[in-house]
């Protein structure tokens, strides 16, 4: 196995560490860097962080992503594996209407609340070419294609509910041009002396006074947007929310779970007490007590990770067997991280 780490370093710390052309920026502040874990200057970016951060308000980095590499070997001999959906989009359900009872959720860091309607999603915003996606909150969603595949070969330890589609307009970029409302602002911003489209006239937008006028114009716009999409009577594709029935799957030690790859939280300050989150971010391999894995294709962990923060829900980890994983091999999914879990 091999371990990269890619690093968002700001280029005003860059020098300190890296030579002129090394890593790809990003805009004038930000350069990506990519360097294996074993490289001695991984070590090296944990020692700039903590000494930028205690003389600065500033940081060394600001982002980072570990991914893992394997031979097929490695793969193929895998008695157990992780399955990370990496394909990302939002809005997420709460947002479009799923419905969650908050009272079963820990009371102490909000994790587990139980999903109480059906999914609802802008299925417009779905990724494209996909078989499997999630949310911004981890709601995973799976294709017909996918679903069709899963249940011909008997994999086991999930259930498929329907998704339903509720398109948030509102949130589509609005042509003030195009509705009632939207010519009044035009017409009055002219008047005012801010013509469309300064940069004055989108501070004079958004006075307060202005406020109202433009929340109007866009709802004009979501309900523009929503008559034009039942015209071209265009169906939606059709995706099912992936439900893991087994979350009994123990994570025990050596995985490491922390903030990033040089802070593992030792204060506890994104841990739960009760034990229910385990921590912000997974730092290495999963390791579940054996016991615990059960016999079906799909489990999930009994403990969360992440952070419960507005629509943000803490995410279960999802082990597989090698027969899912030899399904997803030869359907060729794309936007999924797979990498080897190890039974303690």
């Amino acid at each position: 196995m091999r371990e990269i780490a890619e690093f968002r370093v700001d280029e005003d710390f860059a020098p300190r560490l890296l030579s002129e052309n090394e890593g790809k920026r990003l805009g004038d502040s930000i350069r990506r860097v990519e360097l294996a874990t074993n490289d001695p200057r991984f070590e090296r970016i944990g020692e700039l962080q903590r000494e930028t951060r205690a003389k600065t308000d500033r940081s060394f980095f600001y982002g980072w992503h570990i991914r893992r590499r394997y031979t097929k070997e490695e793969l193929v001999s895998a008695k157990c594996l992780q399955l990370a959906v990496t394909a990302v989009f939002e809005p997420a359900g709460e947002e479009c209407g799923t419905e969650y009872d908050e009272a079963t959720a820990c009371s102490n860091c909000g994790a587990g609340a139980a999903q109480v309607s059906d999914l609802y999603l802008d299925l417009r915003k779905a990724p494209k070419n996909r078989d499997i996606a999630r949310t911004i909150a981890d709601e995973i969603i799976v294709s017909q294609r996918l679903a069709e595949k899963m249940i011909d070969a008997g994999v086991t330890g999930f259930q498929f509910r329907p998704v339903r589609h509720k398109a948030r307009y509102e949130d589509e970029p609005v042509d003030l041009h195009q509705v009632p409302t939207g010519r009044e602002i035009l017409r009055r911003a002219e008047e005012a002396g801010f013509p469309h489209p300064t940069g004055k006239f989108y501070v004079w937008l958004n006075r307060a006074e202005n406020r109202v006028l433009f929340e109007q114009a866009r709802a004009e716009n979501a309900t523009l947007k929503g008559e034009e999409d039942r015209r071209k009577g265009k169906p939606m594709p059709i995706w099912y929310q992936l439900v893991v029935t087994a979350t009994d799957a123990e994570i025990v030690p050596p995985t490491r779970v922390g903030i990033d790859p040089f802070d593992d939280d030792p204060k506890g300050e994104c841990r739960c007490p009760l034990g229910d989150l385990i921590g912000l971010n997974l730092l290495s391999e999963v390791s579940i007590r054996a016991a615990s894995r059960g016999d079906t294709d799909i489990v999930a962990s009994r403990q969360f990770i992440g952070t419960r923060r507005g629509v943000l829900r803490p995410r279960r980890a999802i082990l597989i067997s090698p027969r899912m994983w030899r399904l997803i091999e030869s359907e060729k999914l794309r936007g999924i991280q797979i990498e080897v879990a190890h039974l303690a």
